[in-house]
């Protein structure tokens, strides 16, 4: 279940079962709902297009996927509030202005590499954005999106969202069958930082994202070193 989660959140990210205390999907639409259907719809229906219609570029051409991802995904993705949910607030509040960038960098890497083995695992999915949820204060809320397959079952996906300081709706974790990519991957993270400290976990990332975009630059004929994502 936790490599489905994790692949999942593969998907979602290169795209993009309430809880009890969730406002009732049946209840009246708010207004910030609407907004929020508004911002994330057309999302979907643009990673549908250009996932069916430039998979073969974007596979054969990785920086043309990295512009993509960073022109239209990356700004509706909160990666510091993922990152510091993965270490725990308080830890990652500790952290000087420093070891917080660095890691902040690294999760932030590592989710365009997600985006990456995301973009090998599609086949065709169409991505459609059926429902938004927000608690009482609106300050928290998840997007369920339809994920359509001619080959496999239809999956529902939860995308959690967070309105931030400035008023905006970003995602910060992805949810498949009651399970969130940060409950699962932040034991691992905790306890890179226990053995060997914030460091070692920053080093760890950036080893494993080095090693796969070396790997997958080396294969590609249209990229050269030096240009995102190489």
């Amino acid at each position: 279940m936790q490599k489905i989660v994790v692949t999942a959140a593969q998907v979602i990210i290169c795209s993009l079962f309430l809880s009890p205390f969730w406002v009732l999907a049946s209840a009246p639409v708010t207004d910030a709902e609407q907004k929020i259907t508004s911002q994330f719809a057309p999302l979907f229906r643009t990673v549908t297009q250009e996932l069916s219609e430039n998979q073969t570029l974007y596979l054969t051409n990785p920086s043309a996927y990295a512009d993509f991802i960073n022109s239209r995904v990356k700004s509706r993705w909160d990666v510091a509030s993922t990152t510091s949910a993965l270490i725990g607030k308080s830890r990652f509040k500790a952290l000087s202005q420093v070891e917080q960038n660095r890691l902040v960098a690294a999760v932030d890497r590592t989710l365009m590499r997600y985006a990456f083995e995301g973009l090998e695992r599609y086949t065709a999915q169409i991505f459609d954005v059926v429902d938004v949820v927000l608690n009482d204060k609106d300050t928290l809320g998840w997007v369920q999106v339809r994920m359509l397959s001619s080959v496999l079952p239809d999956l529902n996906l939860d995308l959690l969202i967070k309105r931030t300081d400035q008023n905006q709706w970003k995602a910060v974790d992805v949810r498949f069958k009651g399970i969130t990519y940060v409950s699962i991957k932040k034991h691992e993270f905790r306890g890179i930082i226990k053995e060997g400290g914030v460091a070692a976990l920053i080093q760890t990332l950036n080893q494993k994202n080095t090693e796969f975009f070396t790997t997958l630059c080396s294969q590609s004929s249209k990229q050269r070193k030096g240009i995102t994502p190489c």
